[in-house]
């Protein structure tokens, strides 16, 4: 799979490693839990076949009293994110023959309009995910999470997030600068793979119909370093789950976080099972205009 929107890959393939329910909608109960409280899986576009989920969807939202996403995005430090997005002491360049940094600095221009120079200090993952932005659809005027935290502010409710910013960068650092570097390298040279905004319709058609084979047969050849996979899923994982438990005992809630979360032996859904919790899987559908 051409690697070049590795962010997307994590957020909608890798997922798929352990199976995936026929639903990104999950009902939570038990325990303490003076009333039931949901988790939902998103994915951070602005499609808007994302946002055209069923009154089930938007039902259970509405009979939360709390919600909560990854991270808190209006109350992010904009000077703490703008420190974590840049290398301090390296660039890419240093990991890169003057030949290589030449070839992606002639992709990027095409890609952006700028060359490489204002980038070269940027930290793989958030170059990454830039350049992918620029290439989806954005039908809406932001992503999903956002859209449900604007309907949450909007109707009074509290607002949280289920981990901290400083979670994800730590996840995002467990990767070596000359990794990073290496990743970003391959899939914006990579020639061999298929046209990206086809393998993009396939994965969106594939969460949008819970397809999680079909997902695994596009992503077959995608490889993404098991210390990433650990750091920036499993270890998460459990720190969302805390967050979600310590909020959920006292207002009901609503946590929408990405779909990669979710599932497998050590998703989301699985550790709030472990701990006593029942998860039962809400079916809906999705009112797409043709």
């Amino acid at each position: 799979m051409n690697k070049r929107f590795f962010f997307l890959s994590l957020i909608l393939i890798v997922f798929v490693q352990f199976g995936f329910s026929q639903t990104i909608l999950w009902k939570v109960s038990g325990k303490k839990l003076k009333s039931p409280s949901y988790v939902y899986g998103t994915i951070h576009i602005q499609d808007k076949k994302v946002f055209a989920f069923d009154e089930t969807v938007t039902n259970a939202f509405n009979s939360c009293d709390a919600f909560a996403m990854e991270i808190l995005m209006d109350e992010l430090d904009m000077d703490e994110v703008k420190e974590a997005m840049f290398m301090e002491k390296h660039t890419i360049d240093e990991f890169l023959t003057d030949e290589e940094y030449r070839i992606l600095d002639s992709i990027v221009k095409e890609m952006t309009g700028t060359g490489m120079l204002m980038y070269n200090k940027m930290k793989q993952f958030f170059l990454s995910s830039q350049l992918m932005q620029m290439n989806m659809s954005q039908d809406m005027e932001m992503a999903l999470d956002l859209y449900f935290l604007n309907m949450a502010r909007d109707a009074g409710k509290s607002c949280y997030g289920v981990e901290k910013f400083s979670d994800q960068i730590d996840a995002i650092d467990a990767i070596s600068i000359e990794e990073q570097v290496d990743m970003l390298y391959e899939g914006l040279t990579d020639t061999t793979s298929v046209n990206s905004d086809a393998q993009f319709d396939e994965l969106l058609d594939a969460y949008l119909s819970f397809d999680s084979e079909k997902i695994f047969d596009i992503s077959n050849d995608t490889a993404l370093p098991a210390e990433f996979n650990k750091a920036f899923l499993i270890d998460r994982n459990k720190g969302m789950v805390k967050n979600f438990i310590k909020i959920a005992k006292k207002e009901s809630l609503f946590c929408a976080v990405g779909a990669a979360h979710l599932v497998g032996e050590e998703g989301v859904v699985e550790l709030l099972r472990k701990k006593g919790y029942t998860v039962e899987p809400v079916l809906f559908k999705w009112n797409i205009e043709e």
